[in-house]
């Protein structure tokens, strides 16, 4: 069995799910996931987690993104985004503006701040996506949630559309973020426009087109290596089965409380992850079994 990451380009046109779902074509009993999902407008990096790796999939969605958006100013859309009816519309023109004060205007969505998820989303409610109650004219209300900007560049204006670089936590909608830059400047704006750069550690220019014979295995990134972004420990196999059986162990490590670390065994070979909390260390992933690639 192998287990490990595939770093996908997905296209446009096809949403994430479908789109992974060509490589259990290529072996049926293939299991897999993916971490982040990309509404079908959008393209970019996805990363497919294959057979055990699927049971860290929520450890590498939860890391920063990075994003290529195209905003366009002038018009407002029932869904957010290209895909949707335009619903408002108004005069705009950035010839009012200069490149420093859009800069300028950007730049304060900087830091934490609030956001509210859009109706066309995946987000659930009641077991299911916010996006099937939106099309059947059922409006939900959820809660805002907070989000961190930490990187806004504006890379170029063409018309009434800007170009801008966006990286930013997880869970943080570039369509909400574009009609909320409208806003800014007193109109509709709708995101046109997207393509993510980097998940993490991971980025589009490593990614691959989606195989269509057999799985390209010098392409797999081991479970270990596609969880770099963790420090690693290497444990002696007393303590490596008392983590196995869900035990916590008594440790003098020098981390902050609640970090993730990747657990290695004496031959160095990737046993999972643990939570180091208060001189414990405490059991969270494991694969299911000593072997692995590390």
């Amino acid at each position: 069995m192998i287990n490990g990451v595939l770093q996908i380009d997905k296209p446009k046109a096809e949403s994430s799910a479908s789109y992974i779902r060509r490589l259990s074509k290529l072996d049926p009993e293939l299991k897999i996931g993916h971490c982040g999902t990309l509404d079908p407008m959008a393209t970019g990096i996805l990363i497919v987690c294959l057979n055990q790796m699927t049971r860290f999939a929520s450890y590498l969605s939860s890391s920063e993104k990075t994003y290529h958006a195209c905003i366009y100013f002038g018009k407002k859309t029932s869904t957010g985004d290209s895909e949707g009816e335009i619903i408002d519309s108004k005069e705009f023109s950035f010839l009012d503006f200069s490149s420093k004060d859009v800069e300028n205007t950007i730049q304060k969505f900087l830091g934490k701040s609030k956001q509210k998820p859009p109706a066309y989303s995946a987000l659930k409610h009641k077991g299911k996506s916010l996006y099937e109650y939106a099309r059947k004219g059922i409006k939900i209300d959820k809660d805002e949630r907070e989000i961190f900007i930490s990187s806004i560049k504006l890379l170029s204006i063409m018309g009434n559309e800007i170009n801008i670089e966006v990286s930013c936590s997880s869970g943080t909608y570039i369509r909400s973020l574009a009609e909320d830059i409208g806003e800014l400047f007193n109109c509709p704006a709708y995101l046109k426009d997207l393509r993510r750069t980097r998940s993490g550690n991971f980025y589009v220019k490593n990614a691959i087109k989606l195989p269509e014979e057999s799985l390209p295995i010098d392409k797999i990134i081991s479970p270990n290596d596609a969880l770099n972004c963790f420090n690693e420990i290497q444990c002696a196999p007393d303590i490596v089965d008392k983590l196995r059986n869900g035990q916590f162990v008594e440790s003098n490590l020098k981390y902050d409380s609640s970090t993730i670390l990747r657990l290695r065994d004496s031959k160095r070979g990737f046993i999972g992850l643990v939570e180091y909390n208060e001189g414990l260390l405490k059991p969270k992933r494991f694969l299911e079994n000593f072997l692995s690639t590390s």
